[in-house]
């Protein structure tokens, strides 16, 4: 069951991992790519990669999938249409500091949200870590000057980065109840392909509105950024996310979602030539020790 769980965990960071680069390549196409546009371009090709890989055993599964359409519908809408969507729309008149620090709350939001929805007791251990955790990102985007984030100015941006976090949130607390003798690839396959099939027809209304030359105007370093957000944060990310969640559970899962701005700082060092700072080693202290307080092994707490 350890070793087991050490799975989980290792896919929950992997996943953070290629959402940090989302996060700031993703902030980079918003601004010449409509978000809608941007999202579709993202999910289609992942989509028919992965109906490709595992449609030939999709069908073995059409039983339990409508019985379960409900809440494979909402994880579709929730995950890989709204929390994308929104988070680019934010991000056109937002910062992604701004972004990032909506992001944060998250995990504090999820025990919240378990609480209420399926009563489950809120450990203050793990309370206690999430807040470490969301000190750890707020001092990561204040680099190091908390007082700095007085200054922070709220748009419309925001609201739009605010309305994607709390879909992701509520993302994390519902996906404890997917069908658990659906295969993680079976699941994601199903999911993508529901929201792709929900998710076309708002994408041809706001293609017919657009320049229909945008594509031939995008350049080879944004076809790159393209291809890595569709194998990357996309196909990987939801594969490793919604695996490692089913083994450590909804809540403990999400305080991983704390990872994902400080990967996205790790990436702006390696790739923008960002310099390392105190604050980069500060910040990832505190939000390994927030993760570690989070995951704690309690004897009275169902792994799910």
């Amino acid at each position: 069951m350890r070793k087991k769980q050490g799975y989980g965990y290792f896919c929950l960071i992997l996943a953070t991992l290629f959402w940090g680069g989302n996060y700031l390549f993703g902030k980079i196409l918003s601004n010449d790519i409509v978000p809608i546009v941007l999202n579709y371009t993202r999910w289609l090709p992942a989509a028919f990669i992965l109906l490709f890989l595992f449609g030939k055993n999709l069908p073995t599964y059409f039983p339990l999938i409508r019985q379960n359409w409900l809440i494979l519908t909402a994880l579709a809408l929730l995950g890989i249409v709204i929390f994308p969507v929104f988070l680019y729309q934010g991000l056109q008149t937002t910062t992604a500091l701004n972004a990032s620090i909506y992001l944060a709350v998250v995990p504090i939001v999820v025990l919240f949200l378990n609480r209420l929805i399926f009563a489950d007791p809120i450990r203050p251990m793990s309370l206690f870590g999430a807040i470490t955790s969301l000190v750890g990102v707020l001092w990561l985007l204040s680099h190091g000057e908390l007082r700095r984030l007085y200054q922070l100015a709220i748009n419309q941006g925001d609201l739009w980065a605010i309305g994607s976090a709390l879909s992701w949130a509520l993302y994390c607390c519902i996906i404890r109840l997917k069908p658990v003798s659906l295969p993680n690839a079976m699941m994601l396959t199903a999911q993508v392909s529901v929201a792709m099939l929900l998710f076309t027809p708002v994408f041809i209304w706001q293609y017919l509105q657009l320049d229909h030359n945008f594509i031939s105007k995008l350049n080879s370093h944004q076809y790159w950024i393209i291809s890595y957000l569709i194998i990357g944060p996309s196909i990987l990310s939801y594969a490793l996310w919604n695996y490692g969640i089913s083994i450590v559970g909804g809540a403990k899962g999400a305080a991983f979602t704390n990872a994902t701005p400080l990967f996205a700082a790790i990436f702006g060092i390696l790739v923008l030539n960002e310099q390392l700072h105190t604050y980069h080693i500060v910040s990832a202290c505190l939000i390994v020790i927030g993760l570690w307080l989070c995951n704690r092994k309690a004897r009275d707490e169902e792994i799910i």
